[in-house]
This record gives structure tokens, C-alpha cells and sequence, in this order.
């Protein structure tokens, strides 16, 4: 695997005839980033990740600076898993105008950020559109491939590839969970290990959400009973259960035809923010 750690370095050595496919991260990877990594492969022969913790999506600066770091072993998985290219880069490579730039700005993503992520984390979508279409401007991939548990960035991302009429496929990873159901994450490296045990109780209630609503359960006592059963953990403090649309992302309301239903959930466990979801009609890992 070559590291390239400034965009003309990568940009020079890419081939120019070849379908790439790229996985963009923020490091401390793990196993759900692997799947994402041979998935990438299955698609292209060329492969290349980046980890760039981009400080223009977090809106609490003790969340930047408190996120995992793993830069040694993180390149360790990704030569196991066949990565060609990383792309390592700096800030000052990633917005050489400044942090205040962005090709996406002034996008109206309309209700797919008015809710859930969106409504609780001012400006993180702004700053999730704004690297993601610099990386894509960099390694113009011909697939980007990103993972489901971050339903709610999915939906804004092909947005906005839509919007600026950039030539690339999204292709999208069902979540990978561990044992217990945790889907896993960066942020689960913060967890002690009485948090750990804990957030294994987000699945559990996303799953009955899911069962209820297979069962005509109404929606708003399933938002109601998950969200009780969440904080019923006293390290765990659940900031919203939605059931929604996945194509809007609006409110699913009883009854509607939806072509895919989804529920999704954010929780704080001790210090650390978590967010999962589950899709209704279709099998979930």
C-alpha cells in the first residue's frame, strides 16, 4: 500500500484508467471499515481509503479532540485487506482556501437535515458536504463506498452528489454489529467497559421497533416505549428515536406507503455520542 499525504501526490499517482473505488474515513478503524474496504475491492481493482478527521462536522471541539486516533494500526488493516492507496492529509491540504470554503455551500438539503442528526448537531451536515466533496474532487473515484450506519449522511451525501452533478456511484454497506448487536464504531473504543455492556441495548430496542411495526404496532407508542426502554439503563441517555421515510426522511406516518422504513436512534453512553438504525423491510444483520 502507498501513503500519500498531500492530494497532487495522490492525484500524480493514480492511475487515469481505471475504475476506482474509494472509502472515505476518519481513522481508528475496525472491522465495520474492513467491510467497506473488501466491498470496495469487489467493485474495483483500485481501492483507495483516506482517514482525515475533518473538524468542520463537529460541532463540540472536546468531541474533535477526544475522537480516536490509530494512525499505526490503522494502516495495518487496511495493507491486510488490500488497500492500494491512502490518502493521509493534513487540513492545510484538505482546504487550501481555508476551513471557511466549501463547494457545497449554500445546498438546501430540506427536510433530509431538518431532523434527527441534522437537528441535533448544528452545522455537522454542512461540514460533512463540504469535505466530502473536496475528497471527491481529489480522488474522483468512479464509486464511493460508505456505510449504513450513518443512514441520515448517506441521504445528504447523494444529495449533494446530485446537486453538484458529480460523475461517481454510491454504493452503500449494510451495518456491521458485533455479538451482542452493537453496531460498531470509532467511538466504541471510548467506552469502559459498563458503557460497553450498556449500549448493547440499542439494538435490543431497535430490533422490538422493528417487530412492532411488522405487527402494526402505531408509531408513536414505538418511538415511546424505546426511548423508555433505552434510559431505563442509567448509562445510557437516549437523544431520539425516529421512525422515518428513507427516501424523505420525513416522519413515517402509520399507514403510509414507504419504499424503505427506517428507525434510528442516538444515544449517549457515558461520554460518548452512538447512533444506529435498522431498515424495517429487509433483513438486518
Amino acid at each position: 500500500m502507498r501513503i500519500y499525504k498531500t492530494a497532487k501526490a495522490l492525484q500524480k499517482a493514480l492511475p487515469k484508467d481505471k475504475a476506482i473505488a474509494y472509502v472515505p474515513t476518519m481513522g481508528a478503524l475496525h472491522a465495520g471499515h474492513m467491510v467497506l474496504i473488501d466491498a470496495a475491492a469487489k467493485l474495483h481493482d483500485v481501492v483507495v481509503a483516506s482517514i482525515f478527521v475533518n473538524p468542520t462536522q463537529f460541532n463540540d471541539d472536546a468531541d474533535l479532540d477526544a475522537y480516536p486516533r490509530t494512525p499505526k494500526s490503522d494502516v495495518a488493516l487496511l495493507k491486510k485487506h488490500g488497500c492500494k492507496y491512502l490518502y493521509l492529509p493534513k487540513v492545510e491540504d484538505i482546504y487550501p482556501k481555508g476551513t471557511k470554503f466549501s463547494a457545497a455551500e449554500g445546498i438546501d438539503f430540506g427536510p433530509l437535515t431538518d431532523t434527527m442528526e441534522g437537528a441535533n448537531r448544528p452545522g455537522h451536515f454542512d461540514g460533512v458536504a463540504q469535505v466530502v466533496s473536496r475528497l471527491l474532487e481529489i480522488v474522483q473515484p468512479t464509486t464511493l463506498v460508505l456505510g449504513q450506519k450513518d443512514y441520515q449522511q448517506v441521504a445528504v451525501i447523494r444529495a449533494m452528489v446530485q446537486r453538484l452533478d458529480i460523475p461517481v456511484d454510491v454504493s452503500v454497506v449494510p451495518t456491521v454489529r458485533a455479538k451482542d448487536g452493537l453496531a460498531l464504531s470509532s467511538r466504541n473504543k471510548r467506552l469502559n467497559n459498563k458503557e460497553r455492556i450498556a449500549a448493547g441495548t440499542i439494538n435490543v430496542q431497535l430490533a422490538a421497533v422493528v417487530a412492532g411495526l411488522k405487527a402494526g404496532w402505531p408509531v408513536d407508542v414505538l418511538e415511546q416505549l424505546a426511548l423508555s426502554g433505552i434510559g431505563q439503563n442509567d448509562l445510557l441517555n437516549p437523544e431520539y428515536v425516529q421512525i422515518f421515510d428513507g427516501d424523505t426522511l420525513l416522519s413515517y406516518l402509520d399507514g403510509d406507503n414507504v419504499r424503505e422504513l427506517v428507525v434510528a436512534t442516538a444515544v449517549h453512553c457515558g461520554p460518548v455520542r452512538l447512533i444506529d438504525n435498522r431498515i424495517v423491510n429487509q433483513s438486518n444483520p
